[in-house]
């Protein structure tokens, strides 16, 4: 089962538990996948410039990836079994730790996305409601995975704008592809922690 879990989590499919009443670390799981469901869905939309401006006048797909600077999530919150789905070799899986990689991705985002909205002329209302429909869902998993609610806040590095729209809205591209891979990585994350919880 821990390899499915595993597996499973690595291809992006948020993990699965036995039905019954959600636990404190299912509630987790719920909400996470919630997140990662809310960010594929703005981030496939303003791919397409016929229904958004958010990338108008340069192709998303072509840029770079930026994920949270400094962060160890994908090497802190793998699990410590002896089997793999690639070539990586398992490492000791610290909850702890994991956790507070977690809260500081988390932490990180939120803040950069809230630092670009207030930053845009508020007459760019869908941006700034798909913008705002992401950081509503990571503060909603914040609030109801007590995991993370129980993990101190951890210092992160300030997003700043550059002051240049065009060059903004790139980063922003760059941002918001690198969350998307790191909401992967959290939900496989907090999937494990679950089913540890499930089976302790």
């Amino acid at each position: 089962m821990a390899l499915a879990l595993l597996c499973a989590g690595a291809l992006g499919t948020p993990l699965r538990t036995n039905a019954r009443p959600e636990t404190d670390a299912q509630s987790c799981t719920t909400h996470a996948k919630a997140l990662l469901v809310r960010l594929k869905s703005v981030l496939e939309a303003a791919l397409d410039q016929k229904r958004s401006v958010m990338f108008n006048g340069f192709n998303c797909t072509e840029l770079s990836v930026i994920v949270v600077p400094h962060s160890q999530t994908p090497s802190i919150c793998q699990p410590s079994q002896h089997v793999t789905c690639s070539s990586q070799s398992s490492q000791s899986f610290n909850k702890n730790e994991c956790l507070k990689n977690i809260t500081g991705d988390l932490q990180y985002y939120r803040s950069m996305l809230n630092t670009y909205v207030k930053s845009l002329d508020q007459t760019k209302s869908q941006t700034i409601t798909d913008l705002t429909s992401i950081t509503d869902s990571i503060q909603t998993l914040q609030k109801n995975c007590q995991p993370l609610q129980n993990t101190e806040e951890q210092q992160t590095e300030n997003w700043k704008p550059k002051g240049q729209a065009f060059e903004d809205r790139m980063d922003l591209c760059k941002q918001l592809k690198g969350f998307h891979i790191r909401a992967i990585t959290i939900n496989r994350a907090l999937g494990y922690i679950s089913a540890e919880a499930d089976n302790s």
